[in-house]
């Protein structure tokens, strides 16, 4: 049996995410948009006729789409934590356009915690020094809370819980402002209010602005 991808001669779409190969477009675009966080590791074309994941809307515009005008759109032109392993002119490699690693907690007994983003990381260094928040747990759900986008079920993973000294828990979800208007976590963070009201819990979304006020909190508890 020939296998499809033995002919050098047959096109292929890589995954710029996960690395994996298809030969047909429609395929590969599912793959992508069932496997993937919108967003976090991939961006839409706001052309209609168009609507291909990619990682950067500018220069997708550059390379397919040199004779249109990019329409008015209110979703982010640029996935946030894509790695670009292109060299440089210099021929070294270009520094990845997001911080990822491991944070090690003390508040958590030396529990260690995966990073995706300087955003993450910011916030879980914050974390540590604010005396109000005595716990935190990094992506603590394990099944998910379900929602439905587009008539259809998935599930939902919020960033972190958090637990105060006088008992209150709530989830945060950390995202960029470019992002709050996206249909997709908009419908999440609908389902995600409804699953923390039920519990008697708080839901919030930290973007730049919460993390400026979480900097301002541990700064004064560092200064006292």
């Amino acid at each position: 049996m020939t296998l499809p991808f033995a002919n050098s001669n047959v096109r292929r779409y890589g995954c710029f995410v996960c690395g994996k190969e298809y030969i047909d477009f429609e395929t590969f675009r599912t793959h992508i948009i069932e496997s993937h966080e919108l967003g976090r590791e991939y961006v839409l074309c706001p052309l209609p006729r168009c609507a291909a994941p990619v990682r950067d809307v500018n220069l997708h515009f550059k390379a397919k789409h040199t004779n249109d005008l990019m329409p008015k759109h209110n979703s982010p032109n640029r996935a946030i934590v894509w790695k670009d392993q292109r060299g440089s002119t210099k021929g070294k490699q270009k520094k990845s356009k997001f911080r990822e690693g491991h944070f090690v907690s003390m508040k958590n007994n030396g529990k260690e915690f995966y990073y995706r983003s300087s955003y993450e990381c910011e916030v879980l260094e914050y974390l540590e020094q604010i005396p109000e928040i005595l716990a935190y747990d990094v992506e603590p759900f394990k099944e998910g809370i379900p929602y439905l986008y587009k008539g259809e079920k998935h599930h939902y993973f919020p960033d972190l819980s958090i637990k105060y000294a006088d008992g209150k828990i709530e989830i945060w979800e950390i995202k960029p402002r470019s992002q709050t208007a996206l249909p997709l976590n908009e419908a999440k963070w609908a389902a995600a209010n409804t699953y923390c009201q039920i519990r008697g819990w708080g839901f919030i979304v930290i973007t730049e602005i919460g993390i400026g006020k979480l900097k301002l909190i541990a700064k004064k508890n560092k200064l006292n």
